[in-house]
């Protein structure tokens, strides 16, 4: 899993095993797997290479060609990782499976059905670990009439579904998504807005590069929100008020609406540009939760990496109190950083046995589809 923060790669090695057949008639159909995590691993793209990926929306077709063969190598070299870290040998695995790093990501709007392009070349992620590999799993989805995005609520599902409860889950990675698990019946899902990646381009322009991050949060948490500016941009974010199916991404909450901002935002120090976009993000979240969600769940689960930002945890425990919110590690023993990568080898698998892996009512598409591409291993013998 590449995400739109551009830090880096996720990858994780899964053991998917078919439900005990006497427990099988008491649970959902997505409850038919037992999923667990043998290995997590997290490799950092070296700075040069993340800039590429930052600036990939002005990039021409030769640097998108070379984005898409480097960014397999990277991920089969993840993917080997993550094999070795849970001792197992190429020959086990059913598949390697990839969603792509999204280079391009353009939700449908009247008059324009938009566009998804997804880097990493399967052909080479097969190649070189040497087995079938699944890759672009957004497309199908688009292709019938979704969005591609969120693809996750399936596989939430699977993980978060307790009887009597109402579970959320919101992944907060550099564009923030919410799913709403009930007790029973399909999930809820969507964009919430932006999560990290509105205070990471910040505080890289204000120093010039020398900070990539507000790391843990600390320097939110020393800072004060400038409260107009939130006032006024949260009032002026026409994104909030569209009802899901939503998805958004760079596009929307990337330079460009940084520059918008900036004569606000660059005037501020420091500490007081991390508190205030970490507020924005923090707002977005709630105000999808009070418009968008009827049933109010009974805790919110976080993972991604601004799990690890305390500003951003505080921030979403002080606005939703008396809403319980707890980390993904802490509430389902999944590391923050895991989880996406772990949802996608459910719906991998959901691939290779013929299943559907997107929701309809989620991604706004017309039907129940069959995920990915597969890049074919080596030949026999």
């Amino acid at each position: 899993m590449s995400g739109t923060s551009c830090d880096g790669i996720d990858a994780v090695a899964v053991a998917l095993r078919d439900a005990p057949a006497e427990t099988l008639a008491a649970l959902a159909p997505e409850h038919a797997l037992e999923v667990s995590l043998a290995a997590h691993v997290h490799l950092d793209y070296e700075p040069a290479f993340r800039r590429r990926l930052l600036e990939v929306g002005q990039a021409r077709a030769p640097e998108l060609a070379r984005l898409h063969v480097a960014l397999g190598e990277r991920f089969a070299e993840a993917a080997a990782a993550a094999l070795q870290g849970a001792g197992w040998s190429v020959a086990s695995l059913a598949a390697v499976a990839c969603p792509g790093h999204t280079a391009v990501h353009l939700p449908p709007v009247p008059g324009d059905a938009g566009a998804t392009l997804a880097l990493g070349d399967g052909d080479v992620l097969a190649e070189r670990l040497g087995c079938p590999a699944l890759t672009e799993m957004r497309a199908r989805d688009r292709a019938a009439g979704g969005q591609g995005a969120p693809l996750v609520p399936l596989a939430d599902a699977l993980l978060l579904r307790r009887p009597g409860r109402v579970r959320a889950a919101l992944n907060l990675g550099g564009i923030a998504n919410l799913t709403i698990v009930p007790a029973s019946g399909p999930p809820l899902a969507f964009d919430t807005g932006p999560g990290n990646m509105l205070l990471d381009g910040a505080l890289e322009r204000a120093t010039g590069g020398a900070m990539a991050c507000d790391e843990g949060g600390a320097l939110g948490l020393d800072g004060r929100v400038e409260p107009r500016w939130l006032a006024a941009a949260l009032a002026a974010d026409d994104f909030l008020g569209q009802r899901p199916p939503r998805s958004t991404g760079r596009e929307r909450y990337g330079a460009a609406w940084l520059d918008r901002h900036w004569p606000v935002l660059g005037g501020l120090a420091l500490p007081d540009l991390a508190a205030s976009l970490a507020a924005y993000s923090v707002a977005c979240v709630v105000d999808a939760l009070e418009r968008h969600v009827r049933q109010r769940p009974d805790e919110l689960i976080v993972s991604g990496g601004g799990a690890f930002n305390r500003c951003l945890m505080q921030g979403l425990a002080q606005r939703l109190h008396p809403l319980p919110v707890r980390d993904s590690q802490e509430a389902l023993g999944v590391p923050v950083l895991a989880r996406e990568a772990l949802a996608f080898a459910v719906l991998a698998d959901r691939t290779l046995a013929g299943a559907a892996g997107n929701v309809p009512g989620v991604t706004g598409a017309r039907a129940a589809v069959r995920l990915g591409k597969l890049s074919y291993g080596p030949l026999a013998g």
